[in-house]
């Protein structure tokens, strides 16, 4: 306290006492416009925004004052180097010609990072890239709507270009010209050191009636570790050649060509390839040119019950091309108003044999109150084609929004799904008796379940799992966490969430004292219903319930 008082009598600063490099490694997380403000503070400070590693420029309260403030601002840096730059245009004033063409200069004095974030609804004017660049790494966001692309140009083939340090490029809502130079030749030839490259939203131009123009994407690259194309849905074929992609994600890209019968090409030939992750269709022809041998690690796979098995068609064809795989994360799409007769054994016995995978993630896209089927057999299926699988997460988060399209609301199960019930032993009263009976769990060591809310659909699942007559000679642990989330809000109130970091829920269909009642009654229905008495039930109360081998 005597310490405190008279550092408060004498008026001490310590900020200003810090060193020089640690004072402008923290005014480099600030605006770039507040970072120059800072100059007032005194002698200390008048000039130690001029040498912050990053400057952060953004439109939003300077509007029309933006350009001659960001040209000032560069002209007064105290080193011909700009180590990171950021900028944030937010404003259609900002979008002009004017603003592209400084922003080609000011990237070219940035050597380490460069990022470029439209976000307001109009696009970025044709923001043509410099001849040369010393910068590692570069995200360019050209457009603030998802449906618009900014015009980007890439340096004329027949000008000297000089790319070397680029190791990270991500593209996102741009629109390539592709009649001046293809994206891929532009990559492969001035971009060798490029090691990741994602690319979000890209078209490849229009054609004269307004159309997306089609295109190739083919690289060359040995040191491109990871690519991932997101929505890139105008290219017909994509080609990569690399020495040391481990890593490529290919989502929502071949949709649209596929229903207008276009024929689409992905080959790819990597021979350290270890992750796959793919949602959407497959292209027409697909292949790996060293062999699927390599591939581990498949992810993003989407299932589509009932009744749409064409759908899911690209996902089996996917599992069978890479059938060595350890690890198989797969989202189970039902939709609304499905009933257990449109669920049919045919349509759940087209899942391939899985015997290599070790490790399976599902997760359920469904709201609970829109189906009437159980979800125990969906899943049952899944798991039994894994017959050496040695630890399972089902994610049944979803299961308990209000709809597919509104996560703000939260709906919890009627006060009457809560009762403990004395565990049904015959098959008469328990439908998944049968499925138990032919459920091998002989390699299973980790069960986890997330979003469970006790629900009796829920209830078949875990019956499937842990009722009796299931063997599990080899499982160690259950781990269950309750839904929803219960965190402490920034004013100490409870808050409930979908998980940790997710917003609070808008919404509830009970009022919070009879949630957490319902909360506190999902461990005791638990260990009710499943004794496991190899083990014991430990339980963190409202978050999670888990089980742990004695013996």
């Amino acid at each position: 306290m005597a310490g405190s008082s008279k550092v408060a009598a004498g008026g001490g600063d310590r900020l200003s006492d810090l060193p020089d490099g640690i004072l402008e490694h923290v005014l480099s997380f600030l605006p770039a416009a507040d970072a120059v403000r800072s100059s007032v503070l005194s002698r200390r400070w008048l000039r130690a925004w001029a040498h912050a590693p990053a400057l952060n420029l953004s439109d939003e309260h300077l509007q029309d004052r933006f350009l001659g403030f960001a040209r000032e601002l560069l002209a007064r840096y105290g080193a011909p180097d700009v180590p990171a730059l950021n900028v944030t245009l937010g404003c259609e004033s900002s979008l002009g010609p004017a603003a592209a063409a400084w922003l080609r200069g000011a990237m070219e004095r940035a050597v380490e990072s460069i990022s470029v974030t439209v976000t307001t609804p109009g696009t970025m004017h044709q923001l043509t890239l410099p001849r040369g660049m010393r910068a590692k790494s570069m995200t360019l966001r050209l457009s603030g709507v998802p449906f618009k692309h900014g015009p980007l140009v890439l340096p004329d083939p027949g000008a000297p270009t000089s790319f070397g340090a680029l190791t990270e490029l991500s593209l996102s809502r741009v629109r390539l010209q592709e009649n001046v130079r293809p994206l891929g030749e532009f990559l492969s030839s001035c971009c060798p050191g490029l090691r990741k490259l994602r690319l979000t939203k890209v078209s490849g131009g229009l054609v004269a009636d307004g159309g997306l123009q089609l295109w190739p994407l083919v690289l060359h690259l040995d040191m491109l570790e990871e690519l991932v194309v997101d929505r890139v849905e105008s290219f017909n074929k994509l080609q990569v050649v690399s020495a040391s992609l481990r890593v490529l994600g290919v989502h929502s890209c071949f949709e649209s060509l596929s229903q207008w019968g276009i024929d689409t090409v992905v080959e790819i030939s990597a021979p350290r390839l270890d992750v796959v992750g793919w949602s959407g269709s497959l292209p027409k022809h697909i292949s790996f040119e060293n062999g699927s041998h390599c591939i581990r690690w498949l992810s993003g796979i989407c299932f589509y019950l009932p009744g749409r098995e064409s759908q899911s068609a690209s996902a089996v064809r996917l599992l069978e091309m890479c059938s060595v795989a350890n690890y198989l994360s797969v989202y189970i799409d039902i939709p609304d108003s499905t009933t257990p007769s449109m669920l049919t054994q045919e349509e759940l016995d087209h899942v391939p044999q899985l015997p290599n995978i070790r490790v399976l993630s599902l997760e359920l896209v469904a709201i609970l109150r829109f189906i009437s089927c159980p979800i125990a057999p969906i899943i049952f299926s899944f798991i039994r084609r894994c017959t050496n699988l040695t630890w399972l997460h089902i994610d049944l988060s979803m299961l308990h929004q209000f709809s597919r399209f509104n996560r703000a609301y939260l709906m919890v199960p009627d006060n009457n799904d809560t009762e403990v019930k004395k565990p049904c032993q015959s098959s008469d009263c328990n439908p998944w008796k049968a499925c138990r009976d032919q459920l091998e769990l002989g390699s299973l060591r980790e069960i986890r379940i997330s979003g469970f809310m006790g629900t009796d659909r829920e209830m078949e699942l875990a019956h499937v799992l842990f009722g009796v007559g299931v063997e599990r000679p080899a499982l160690e642990r259950i781990s269950i966490s309750l839904f929803p989330h219960l965190r402490q809000g920034m004013d100490g109130s409870p808050v409930c969430s979908a998980g940790a970091t997710s917003p609070a829920f808008k919404r509830m269909s009970l009022p919070f004292p009879q949630l957490l009642q319902h909360m506190d009654s999902i461990a005791d229905k638990m260990k009710a219903q499943f004794p496991l008495v190899e083990g014991y039930w430990e339980t963190i109360p409202r978050k999670e319930l888990t089980w742990s081998r004695t013996c």
